[in-house]
């Protein structure tokens, strides 16, 4: 199956509601690249034998990967913003010369970027008033048993607040790494505020927005 380069012009919102001057034009860039460095890599690795990056690397690990690609090629795209470059470091993106580098261990101004597979339930590690943006994907089996190449199929963004994320932290002797999630005002929020959305993508209402 060929696999997509860039996001399909119609499915795009051009209205919406973007922070630090970044533009719908960088976000498509920022995609075309990371569809050009994911295939890429996926190219290389089947022709020498190997399974696909989504069946090496799976779950988290996977969208994890797919976000700093998007963060890196996002920053080489804005004029605005840069990527953070400190590990572990909040936000992602960080507008250029507000602080004093790029290594912002915990930040109040920037995008935090995620990528997911999941329609909802995402996670972040704490609840924090700042701009989100979502990337949707959808890779490999499907439920009707076709195989599809990462596919870019929702992006959505918003400015959330600590109100918007429920905490999960430890309990007891447990060693499992805390967690917050965006609760349901957060991911109206976002779905409200959508960047792309192709059809069937949407869930309740917002499925039809994308024809609007």
């Amino acid at each position: 199956m060929e696999h997509p380069t860039r996001l399909v012009t119609r499915y795009v919102n051009r209205q919406v509601a973007l922070p630090y001057e970044l533009t719908v034009d960088e976000i498509e860039q920022a995609v075309a690249e990371t569809y050009r460095l994911y295939h890429g890599i996926n190219d290389f690795l089947v022709r020498g034998g190997f399974r696909p990056m989504e069946e090496l690397v799976l779950g988290n690990s996977l969208s994890g990967l797919l976000s700093e690609f998007l963060v890196k090629n996002i920053a080489t795209a804005s004029t605005h913003l840069e990527a953070n470059l400190k590990v572990g470091g909040h936000p992602d993106l960080l507008p250029k010369g507000y602080y004093s580098s790029n290594l912002v261990l915990k930040g109040d101004e920037g995008i935090e970027v995620k990528s997911s597979i999941q329609k909802g339930g995402w996670q972040g590690h704490n609840p924090e008033d700042c701009w989100v943006m979502i990337f949707r994907y959808a890779v490999g089996e499907q439920e009707g048993g076709e195989r599809m190449p990462l596919t870019f199929v929702e992006i959505l963004c918003a400015k959330l607040t600590k109100a918007d994320w429920s905490y999960s932290g430890r309990k007891g002797d447990s060693r499992r790494t805390p967690t917050a999630s965006i609760t349901m005002s957060g991911v109206e929020k976002l779905r409200r505020n959508f960047l792309y959305r192709v059809p069937g993508a949407g869930v309740r209402g917002h499925r039809a927005l994308t024809e609007q």
